[in-house]
């Protein structure tokens, strides 16, 4: 079967050039719906279901098997645009106590924010100095973690292992535009791409050489005159080049 080798005209691959651009954005709108749902739809989502209680401090200590030398914990430091530094802290852990909404009384491990919940230490401070994150420490156990101490704070009903300092009021509208507008993008490009690309692909197709496989009328052809010849000659299936003389 003979193979047809289709040149693109300039407007052709311009066209071309449009078609990839729409599965690109496509692809981006999908890439920032991931992202956005990571980053700022989930946190949003459990901003929104924590509730309000009142904790009570029960004590304090640093993660670690011997109290006299506590474990420390690594993090990633920033020391410039092209640098990052290695650095430590000491892992504070408070235990609190606090009574939900439905009379149940917890405990649980106090972290800075909701978005924490579910962290061992209750801060993580990254500086490069690691004098400068135990004196930060030291000076947030001062503050928070005085046994006997009360204050409002924040649970997760489906997360009953920790309880937030912080609260960031959260509202469906900030969840709605972090999914809504990428989603949109995805959905419209992807629909604009499928119907470029087969309507494009459709008018390469049309503009292709007719061969006899591909002539629907080619069986309707005249059969050969004489009734003894066997073996007429069939037309050949290459397309042919008629080149006239204007002369």
């Amino acid at each position: 079967m003979p193979v047809t080798v289709r040149v693109l005209t300039p407007k052709e691959r311009l066209v071309k050039f449009g078609i990839t651009l729409l599965c690109s954005v496509a692809c981006l709108g999908a890439i920032m719906l991931v992202v956005l749902g990571i980053t700022i739809a989930q946190p949003a989502v459990v901003r929104m279901r924590t509730h309000q209680a009142t904790c009570t401090v029960n004590g304090s200590h640093f993660d670690g098997e011997n109290p006299e030398r506590p474990s420390r914990f690594s993090c990633s430091c920033s020391l410039g645009r092209y640098d990052v530094c290695i650095s430590t802290y000491e892992c504070l852990v408070i235990s609190v106590t606090f009574r939900t909404e439905e009379g149940e009384q917890r405990t649980a491990d106090l972290v800075e924010s909701e978005e924490d919940l579910g962290n061992e230490c209750a801060i993580a401070p990254c500086s490069r100095d690691h004098e400068k994150n135990d004196e930060m420490v030291e000076e947030y156990r001062e503050l928070w973690g005085r046994v006997g101490q009360t204050y409002p704070c924040w649970y997760d009903p489906g997360n009953p292992s920790g309880a937030a300092r912080t609260h960031f009021k959260s509202s469906t509208s900030e969840v709605f535009h972090a999914l809504f507008w990428p989603a949109l993008v995805m959905v419209v490009f992807s629909v604009a791409f499928c119907f470029a690309y087969l309507r494009f692909t459709r008018y390469i197709e049309s503009t292709l050489p007719m061969t006899e496989s591909s002539n629907p009328w080619s069986r309707f052809q005249d059969e050969p005159e004489e009734p003894g010849d066997e073996n007429p000659s069939q037309p050949s299936s290459r397309p042919k080049l008629v080149f006239e003389n204007f002369a």
